[in-house]
């Protein structure tokens, strides 16, 4: 027994409605995420170059408070009682040291607070050595104090009168409390933001989870943008694998490195909160809404049913004619008319751009593959003979290496509009891939198709593309006629003859015409 008309137009308006909330949920609930996400971006942003302003800051002044102390502690250098009395002075004064440390050109401790054994000793760790190499000011990588500390020092040089005395060290215990935990994590707090250090080598300076500290960062865009000095914001995935909004920058003082970030998940849940409250509020507006339509449905059912015997499965094409074609004594049956009618006209438009999008290459605007392919077959279903033209640019990785891969999308950018210009109506160019390109020429012979190619590889070898040097193509161009064989050994045929130009020293034409099923080179 089939159900009755109103029976069936209950369910499908009930349906509808519920795709409409969901759809009205989902774009509230969307645009809420791409609201918090670029705030989160940016406010990550901000926070890694306020970061890096503050360390930057911190930095010179540890490093101007060491320099301050030169002159006393010169003046007292055969003094190891006074000496001792002067580091405790210079600790207290300066909370940003875990310790303070005085090495001669030796490498032997003269004075040091808290006491970590160093006086009368020789210290041979990474840090004195490599201050006693460079004789001067600088900051150093992580290691392995001698108390078994993970540390770096800002280590200042002592002279006098240009005589090197040995150098005045702040050490800072990176496993421990320091002047960057209390910036990172006091200052601002670490529940909002997570914040990551690391120096010139990829090692960690900073991680709220210790036990990474001294180890390396692991690679990702802001990684690799920052070792190129290229600060900026975006998504990533951090040390653990998990997807971040992240904004970073870098320390001039040391060229550190500053990473601020928020996991997407802690970003993003005050979106699903709202979608939640919204759907809670929204639910029984639309139920009250469902009952009040559905109690108007039993008055209209006759004309719905000439509506509900409509074939939504035909192409889209047919169910737009048939609804226009529809007529209803009805307001609220011609409302109905005209959304399914909107919906469907949206659709067919939705369904174009799609498949517009499906045979166009984004960059340049020209077919791609695709349309390479569905065009190859109209022609061999219909017999048809035609031309091929494959061409790429000569020594293009060099361009990419030379100016940036910007620059090598402009320059492929600006070919795909001389092709096009170039290419009779009765052509196709198409965008292959990378620097590869092709014309489909149809309606053309042999002869045509060589003076084409010459033509346009001229074209291109005249062309101004903003470059200090020329740029050239290599072509290999063929032409297959109807009656010859497959078109897939065509293809590796003209591919040759690409191969051959740039064989034979790039920017020349090479051809080859099969007619008939037999070969000619040329």
């Amino acid at each position: 027994m089939k159900p009755p008309l109103k029976f069936m137009i209950i369910t499908v308006t009930m349906v509808t409605m519920i795709v409409v909330l969901i759809a009205i949920f989902a774009t509230s609930y969307y645009i809420n995420r791409q609201t918090l996400k670029e705030n989160t971006i940016n406010e990550n942003y901000s926070n890694a170059k306020k970061l890096s302003a503050l360390t930057n800051d911190t930095f010179l002044l540890m490093q101007q408070t060491l320099l301050a102390h030169h002159e006393t502690i010169l003046s007292n250098w055969d003094n190891p009682k006074k000496l001792s009395e002067l580091a405790q002075t210079l600790k207290k004064s300066n909370s940003n040291f875990n310790s303070i440390a005085i090495i001669d050109e030796n490498g032997i401790g003269k004075a040091n607070t808290p006491d970590l054994k160093l006086m009368g000793t020789k210290v041979d760790t990474k840090g004195v050595r490599l201050g006693l190499r460079l004789k001067r000011n600088f900051t150093s990588s992580p290691y392995i104090g001698k108390n078994q500390k993970l540390m770096l020092i800002v280590s200042t040089a002592l002279y006098k009168d240009g005589k090197y005395y040995g150098m005045l060290n702040g050490l800072v215990w990176l496993r421990e409390k320091n002047f960057l935990t209390h910036l990172l994590e006091e200052t601002y707090g670490n529940y909002k933001y997570d914040v990551a250090v690391y120096d010139s080598t990829g090692t960690y300076i900073y991680h709220k989870n210790r036990n990474w500290i001294g180890t390396n960062a692991r690679k990702n865009q802001a990684t690799i943008n920052l070792d190129k000095g290229r600060p900026g914001k975006g998504t990533m995935v951090d040390q653990t694998g998990e997807q971040v909004f992240a904004g970073y920058t870098t320390v001039p003082q040391n060229d550190w490195r500053i990473i601020s970030m928020t996991p997407v998940s802690k970003a993003l849940a005050p979106a699903q909160l709202t979608a939640i409250k919204a759907a809670t509020i929204g639910f029984p507006l639309i139920l009250i809404s469902f009952l009040i339509l559905m109690g108007l449905i039993i008055f209209i059912t006759k004309p719905l049913n000439r509506l509900s015997l409509l074939d939504y499965k035909k192409p889209i094409d047919e169910v737009i004619q048939e609804t226009r074609d529809f007529k209803s004594p009805y307001q609220e049956v011609e409302n109905i008319r005209t959304m399914i009618l909107s919906f469907a006209e949206n659709q067919q438009v939705i369904l174009r751009d799609f498949e517009e999008m499906a045979v166009t290459d984004p960059m340049t605007g020209l077919a791609n593959r695709r349309r390479l392919n569905q065009l190859i077959q109209m022609i061999r279903d219909n017999e048809e003979s035609f031309g091929y033209v494959l061409l790429d640019i000569d020594r293009f990785k060099s361009i990419n290496d030379t100016y940036g891969h910007l620059k090598g999308d402009q320059v492929l950018v600006k070919l795909a509009e001389v092709i096009s210009f170039a290419t009779p109506h009765s052509g196709l160019p198409i965008r292959i891939g990378g620097e590869e390109f092709a014309i489909i020429l149809q309606e053309t012979s042999p002869d045509e198709i060589i003076a084409f190619s010459e033509h346009l590889r001229h074209t291109v070898e005249q062309t101004d593309f903003s470059l200090p040097q020329r740029i050239t193509i290599s072509i290999g161009a063929g032409y297959l006629d109807s009656d010859s064989y497959d078109v897939s050994p065509f293809y590796n045929e003209v591919d040759q003859q690409l191969y051959k130009a740039k064989k034979k020293g790039r920017n020349r034409v090479e051809t080859v015409f099969i007619v008939k099923g037999k070969k000619y080179i040329s």
